[in-house]
């Protein structure tokens, strides 16, 4: 039982809830049963955190905490008393039949739904720009319902990443607004394609659009211009999904 807010895991746990810090000692924090029980399958938990008075039951370490300490932790008003401290681990990505690239996407939830819809549609991996919103975000993690333990994710330079990708083979869509782009009807199907979905604000950065082979829109009503990136970028990867 930790009963103290002076002792030492206690307080590297809490310097987690920054990014600086998960990113220096590679490891992050989780909240609540269904993420808990996703990551100990996945074999990344270092330990399981509980509230004073929480029974769990697993094979990693378990460590109890003081109740006014443990919320301390939480990141949710109403906490199901359990969390877990887990490592990152990059999947490398091995197949590039489809791949979802995201640019500078900054709200946690549409980051965490399009990793999520992602799985859901046969994709082979997420790779995120590097301004777009930390993966390891408790947003973001809660909003992937526990995708982000099974689909492999990278973070890089997508300018870089996107003429790799077009070296061998895959053929790389941007999805903006703009004139001379195809509706999702005339792009034809092809073995290996990545969809390249922007900022809820500017979209696809100039840098990143001018490598894509091509560029592809959703065909809406006139009466909305756009749809949010979360929603956009999951009819798209339904539209050309690679569930096998």
């Amino acid at each position: 039982m930790i009963s103290s807010k002076d002792n030492p895991k206690f307080k590297g746990w809490v310097k987690l809830r920054q990014k600086k810090f998960r990113k220096l000692e590679q490891l992050f924090l989780i909240e609540g049963e269904h993420l808990v029980v996703e990551a100990l399958k996945a074999n990344l938990v270092v330990d399981v955190l509980l509230r004073e008075g929480i029974a769990f039951e697993c094979d990693a370490p378990i460590t109890y905490i003081d109740h006014h300490l443990f919320e301390k932790l939480v990141f949710t008003e109403t906490s199901q008393g359990i969390m877990a401290v887990c490592r990152i681990e990059e999947q490398e990505i091995v197949n590039y039949e489809r791949l979802l690239l995201i640019d500078n996407v900054q709200d946690p939830g549409n980051v965490g739904t399009l990793i999520r819809s992602a799985l859901a549609f046969g994709y082979d991996g997420a790779v995120l720009s590097e301004e777009t919103v930390d993966i390891y975000n408790d947003k973001v993690l809660r909003a992937t319902q526990g995708a982000v333990f099974q689909l492999p994710i990278k973070v890089t330079n997508l300018e870089s990443y996107i003429s790799e990708l077009c070296e061998m083979g895959v053929k790389v869509y941007g999805t903006h607004l703009s004139k001379d782009a195809l509706t999702m009807e005339e792009i034809p199907a092809s073995e290996s394609m990545a969809f390249v979905v922007g900022n809820e604000g500017i979209g696809i950065s100039d840098t990143v659009l001018e490598r894509c082979i091509g560029n592809v829109v959703i065909r809406t009503s006139a009466s909305v211009e756009s749809l949010n990136v979360g929603v956009a970028g999951s009819i798209l990867m339904q539209k050309f999904n690679g569930i096998k």
